[in-house]
């Protein structure tokens, strides 16, 4: 067995999760190492719907532009009933505007392009993935975790002061961490998924009939990756023991029954088995989950990716500070915010899937849609509307203003009180640093460690005495942070809203920071 070697963090995992959450530390000058037992990066589309909230993330990482070139062309989706009729026809990931929110509607990225332009940023930070290694067992004392690891059929050992599992439903690490995996297993229902390459249907429009049990069948032409993209359910009894493009061919003949359509040259394939499950804790001692390894649920509304990427982000800047001092509480709130949105996605998604099954394409497909276009009725699948309000990290100082501790802080455009330059706050908020933005012109408080403060002026206002100072010539930032007057609001590292207040002294950011980051300084703006 080799020497042990030694790392800050060791991430288990490297799909959009692990590798997010290594960008994340990685920028933050945390040593991270990141692994996966398989040997070959995966191909197939898989997960491809990037929500809106996501794509927010991957602003903040600098990876939205090179995501963006790879994603596919809007095309309409065209659903069908039974006899080949259409019976709508619509373009369901165009949503509308919502103000604050610079990309309300999503982007449609196979997942392999995901990973790639993720571990292209991850390896620009001086990290590459260790592919071929994988975790066999894990212990862990009071100061470290040691993962025992197989390479090449070779045992190594790695020492870590944290460990955090992305790998998945079938999780090594949740395993070994002894945490439960609570819900249920539905062992009737299975689907197909896969890409593959098809003839005689048109690559116009993407294809999707509700005429069958368990769910509608999917094809959707996939230009810029060159390819199509195959869903199915499978029948509850006698499926397939192999998957192979017969098997699709086969059920889209019991299925649809249109002729001359012809399948060919697979890329991928795999039957995807529902369970709905979720752990009851995201943390043991020094271990951590994110993603898919603390909770799995239907494919309805395409949540799971994008659940998993805010788990990462949510964690990513609370490790990098405890890590570097801050008091170990501030790892426990990851999980008092997590473990509630997880809940929500399983029960809503649960939901949508009853709701959007049956044979009537028309309801079914007006169901589809509205979801898509911020219609839905369980959950808002962008996720922009997520909230940690009540939890321990959001305070108020009283109720002056009207976003709420928890909130996302939503983006707005205003202008440099020098130059008159356009300023975005994304822009402002960029980075591993927290910013305070100070509405009006009362004093800014004292401030401890490495907070970006800026002051907003209404059109007209005064200018502040010597700090960054914004004009919002339109009102949207007074308007969208609801600020009728003075106000301050204190945002994450992650983009939500920790503190609020209309007025305030001296000690309320410091003292606010200084009980959530122990009084150590915090990590150095990116």
């Amino acid at each position: 067995m080799g020497v042990a070697a030694m790392t800050d963090v060791l991430v288990v995992g490297a799909g959009p999760v692990g590798l997010t959450l290594a960008c994340d530390l990685a920028r933050r000058d945390v040593r991270v190492r990141i692994i996966d037992r398989a040997t070959a990066y995966p191909a197939g589309t898989r997960a491809r719907g990037v929500r809106a909230r996501t794509q927010e993330v991957f602003e903040d990482l600098g990876v939205l532009g090179r995501l963006a070139g790879h994603a596919e062309p809007p095309l309409p989706t065209r659903f069908h009933d039974a006899q080949g009729n259409v019976v709508r026809e619509a373009v369901m990931y165009d949503a509308p505007p919502v103000p604050g929110a610079p990309y309300p509607g999503s982007l449609m990225v196979g997942q392999q392009f995901t990973e790639a332009v993720l571990r292209e940023k991850l390896e620009s930070l001086g990290v590459r993935v260790e592919l071929g290694t994988e975790l066999v067992r894990l212990g862990q004392d009071r100061e470290h975790v040691r993962a025992s690891v197989r390479i090449d059929g070779q045992r190594r050992d790695i020492r870590a002061r944290y460990l955090v599992g992305c790998d998945g439903g079938g999780s090594t690490v949740r395993k070994e961490a002894g945490i439960s995996f609570l819900g249920e297993t539905r062992e009737r229902q299975r689907m197909l998924f896969g890409n593959l390459q098809v003839d005689g249907l048109d690559a116009s429009v993407a294809h999707m009939w509700a005429n069958g049990p368990g769910g509608m069948l999917t094809l959707v032409p996939m230009p810029s990756s060159g390819t199509w993209f195959f869903t199915a359910p499978l029948p509850p009894e006698g499926g397939p023991e192999q998957v192979s493009v017969d098997t699709f061919a086969d059920i889209f003949a019991e299925r649809v029954g249109l002729p001359g359509v012809h399948f060919r040259d697979a890329i991928y394939l795999s039957v995807y088995q529902v369970n709905i499950r979720m752990v009851d804790r995201y943390r043991d001692g020094r271990v951590l989950l994110a993603g898919d390894s603390a909770h799995v649920h239907t494919p309805a509304g395409g949540q799971g990716m994008n659940t998993g990427i805010q788990d990462a982000y949510n964690l990513g800047w609370k490790l990098a500070n405890v890590l570097r001092g801050a008091p170990d509480p501030l790892l426990d709130t990851y999980a008092e915010e997590r473990l509630p949105i997880a809940e929500h996605v399983l029960a809503s998604t649960t939901a949508r899937g009853r709701f959007w099954s049956g044979s009537d394409s028309a309801r079914v497909s007006e169901r589809i849609v509205g979801a898509f276009q911020g219609r839905d009725p369980f959950s808002d699948v962008s996720q922009l509307s997520i909230t940690y309000r009540g939890a321990g990290l959001a305070r108020e100082l009283d109720d002056a203003i009207g976003i709420r501790a928890g909130d996302r802080a939503p983006d707005a455009c205003c202008a440099d009180a020098s130059t008159g330059e356009r300023v975005r706050l994304f822009d402002l908020f960029r980075g591993t640093h927290f910013t305070l933005l100070v509405f009006g012109s009362r004093p800014v408080p004292r401030i401890s460690g490495e907070v970006h403060v800026h002051r907003i002026l209404p059109a007209g206002g005064q200018d502040g005495d010597g700090e960054n100072v914004l004009v919002d010539p339109a009102g949207e930032a007074h308007g969208l942070y609801q600020v009728d007057g003075d106000g301050l609001v204190l945002v994450r590292p992650d983009g939500y809203i920790a503190l609020t207040g209309g007025s305030w002294d001296d000690d309320s950011v410091s003292g606010y920071l200084e009980h959530v980051m122990g009084g150590q300084a915090l990590t150095a703006a990116g």
